[in-house]
This record gives structure tokens, C-alpha cells and sequence, in this order.
């Protein structure tokens, strides 16, 4: 029962950006393995649930880490024209990052702490460091989830979020 009392706080805290249009085109792309949709749920839920436990301001973790990869576009395959570090920018890894922010910006009121967790959350590939703890448990909570993901390729390892999924 208190599970689901955390499920049901996350969802009202994020179901306006769940059930946005363009944050559900994220359902059509994959990403390790799984879909962007499902990675950016799991990375925001369980952001919430580690900012709650520190006593931090949970709803804005929530939102920020939501939105980290709120990216529109399937990279893999992608051909890079620049040469040497244009080639290194033009790369998922290192240029997502923005494109996502400029997303969030462009759709939703997000604050300069939320825009810190989205643009700095691929560190240390961003090679500036996040500015405030919330940054720093979006990034680790990434890491985490994105790991879970490539080790369970195609087995949805955020399986009791589903149902909540489904109904956004």
C-alpha cells in the first residue's frame, strides 16, 4: 500500500508532462533497449523516491529527471559530418543533452535547477559538473536505470510502473 501511495504522489506530481504530446513520442523510440518513454519514467520515479528519502525537494527532482532525456529524435544510425571535436559534439552522448533542455524549455516551466539535472545529467561526458544535488541523484539515478536497461535488454525492468504508464 505505501508503494502505491508513492506511485500516485509521482504521478500527480509529473502527469501533465506523462500525458503531453510530445513527451508521448517518446514512446516510439528506443533506447537501451527499452523504450525513451519507459527510460525517462523510471529515471523520474526513482529520482523522486531517492530526493524524498534525502528530504530534498522531491517534486522538482521529479520533474527534472522526467525530462532528462526529453529528446524527439532516434540517434542510432545517425550520420556525423564534422571532423575531430565537431565530430565529438555531434555524438548522443554529448549533444542530447541540450536538445532535451530545449524541449523542456519549449513545453514546460521548469526552473534553473531543473534545467541543471537535465543538461548536466550525462556527466562526466557533459565535462561541467552538476551545480546542486538534485543534478548529482538525476545523473546517478541515470547511470543506474541506463545500466539495468543494457543488462536486461528487453525486459522493461520498470514493469510495476506499467500500469501507470498505460494510463498517461
Amino acid at each position: 500500500m505505501e508503494t502505491k501511495k508513492y506511485y500516485d504522489e509521482f504521478e500527480t506530481i509529473v502527469g501533465d508532462i506523462l500525458t503531453h504530446s510530445e513527451f508521448q513520442k517518446l514512446r516510439e523510440i528506443d533506447h537501451h533497449g527499452n523504450g525513451l518513454y519507459e527510460h525517462s519514467v523510471a529515471v523520474g520515479y526513482y529520482s523522486y523516491r531517492v530526493a524524498r528519502f534525502l528530504r530534498m525537494d522531491y517534486a522538482s527532482v521529479a520533474r527534472g529527471a522526467t525530462l532528462h532525456d526529453f529528446f524527439l529524435e532516434a540517434w542510432q544510425g545517425k550520420v556525423k559530418t564534422g571532423k575531430g571535436l565537431s565530430r565529438i559534439k555531434e555524438m548522443h552522448g554529448f549533444s542530447h543533452p541540450k536538445v532535451a533542455l530545449e524541449n523542456a524549455e519549449k513545453y514546460f516551466d521548469i526552473d534553473q535547477r531543473q534545467a541543471d539535472m537535465i543538461v548536466k545529467h550525462m556527466f562526466p561526458l557533459t565535462l561541467i559538473p552538476p551545480t546542486n544535488l538534485g543534478s548529482w541523484v538525476v545523473t546517478a539515478v541515470d547511470k543506474f536505470v541506463a545500466t539495468n536497461e543494457l543488462v536486461f535488454k528487453n525486459t522493461q525492468p520498470i514493469k510495476r510502473l506499467k500500469s501507470m504508464m498505460s494510463r498517461a
